[in-house]
């Protein structure tokens, strides 16, 4: 009986410690990419092979604790030990500030491509679907920035992203009909893809807040 004890212990600890390497390889990934770092110049700032970081990304191997001060230093990260009963805690407040400045980030770049579409609306006024796109630029901002949400924003702004990206390339041909008819095209498609993300949160809301109806009522229904 103990033996068996001994093994659901050890089984609990291999566990935990596999998600806290996850853990930890999530954070170095997300701190690398925030910082515009590729692996291999991370791995020049702390003495590592491109190959050794690429491991440690995917949770491949176990961090030495001198690698991962030396990581946390490259990257602005900062290593704190804290009892384990306040993890929770920590983590939910970690989780709630990243939530919120994802969203910020969110709000900026509506923000930013909204004046995009100002200019296009100045200087291409033809384009009369670049008004309709302000409009769900703006409905979209009272949206609930749940992950999903975020790269589903993210997706349906990539047309509009190409052309502001572009759009000084394409100058000659947007003089010609054909060429203010390819930017109403793209314009009206990120318009589509941002009512359609509006739609699905209103749905899902309305779903949430439709009244549960008893089972007995669903019998009494069906005879």
């Amino acid at each position: 009986m103990l033996k068996h004890i001994e093994i659901a212990q050890h089984m609990q600890k291999h566990i935990y410690m596999n998600k806290a390497i996850e853990d930890i390889a999530a954070s170095v990934k997300e701190a690398r990419t925030a910082k515009g770092f590729t692996q291999k110049q991370l791995g020049g700032r702390v003495g590592l092979p491109q190959s050794h970081i690429s491991k440690i990304e995917n949770g491949c191997v176990d961090l030495q604790l001198s690698s991962l001060v030396e990581i946390a230093r490259a990257l602005g990260l900062e290593l704190k030990l804290v009892p384990r009963k306040t993890l929770p805690a920590i983590e939910g407040v970690v989780r709630s500030q990243r939530e919120r400045s994802e969203a910020s980030r969110a709000l900026a770049t509506i923000a930013e491509t909204n004046r995009f579409a100002e200019r296009v609306r100045e200087s291409y006024p033809s384009v009369t679907e670049v008004n309709e796109f302000q409009s769900a630029l703006k409905e979209i901002q009272t949206v609930n920035f749940s992950p999903e949400t975020l790269k589903a924003i993210q997706q349906a702004l990539q047309p509009v992203a190409h052309l502001k990206k572009h759009l000084q390339d394409l100058g000659w041909a947007l003089e010609q009909q054909e060429g203010t008819k390819k930017l109403a095209q793209q314009i009206a498609a990120s318009t589509r893809a941002l009512q359609h993300v509006r739609n699905l949160q209103v749905h899902a809301i309305d779903q949430d807040s439709a009244p549960r109806r008893p089972a007995y009522r669903l019998e009494d229904d069906a005879t």
